[in-house]
């Protein structure tokens, strides 16, 4: 048995890993619950993490979820609390919802998505563009004032 067989067989059916440390390191943990494998990884390296030291985590760290708490309650307040003031825009977000009703333009008929405005004007620049236009069509045309009425 001088020589090498040359099939080598490769027995590969359990590996000990020593002084690796794959458990997770991180300061701030966000913990992702994997219930098909029964196992909780950690959001931000990917490495696993107990379970235990998981719910110890949370016990000992209740002002984190305090926190997100706080904040989800303070979006809601936000959100109940929202009031359109112009009246019109309230018509509009009433009309609107749902996307049933579409808005057109008042100028050409057409539908659109409130989502396609995408640049307003100053109203003081377009007040006085509608009168410039307004004036300039009640005054009379060139020998208008000759024919009779």
């Amino acid at each position: 048995m001088d020589k090498l067989p040359d099939k080598i067989v490769d027995i590969d059916v359990l590996r000990i890993n020593r002084n690796i440390n794959k458990r997770c390191q991180c300061t701030e943990k966000k913990f992702v619950v994997d219930p098909q494998n029964r196992a909780v990884y950690c959001g931000t390296c990917g490495a696993w993490v107990d379970p235990y030291d998981a719910i110890l985590e949370l016990a000992t760290r209740p002002e984190k979820l305090r926190d997100q708490i706080k904040g989800l309650l303070e979006q809601a307040r936000e959100i109940r609390s929202y009031k359109p003031h112009l009246r019109v825009i309230k018509r509009l977000e009433q009309q609107y919802r749902g996307r049933k009703m579409l808005p057109t333009c008042p100028h050409c008929h057409q539908a659109f998505y409130l989502e396609e405005l995408t640049f307003w004007t100053n109203a003081e620049f377009e007040k006085r563009r509608r009168e410039r236009i307004e004036s300039h069509n009640n005054t009379p045309a060139v020998g208008d004032s000759d024919r009779p009425r």
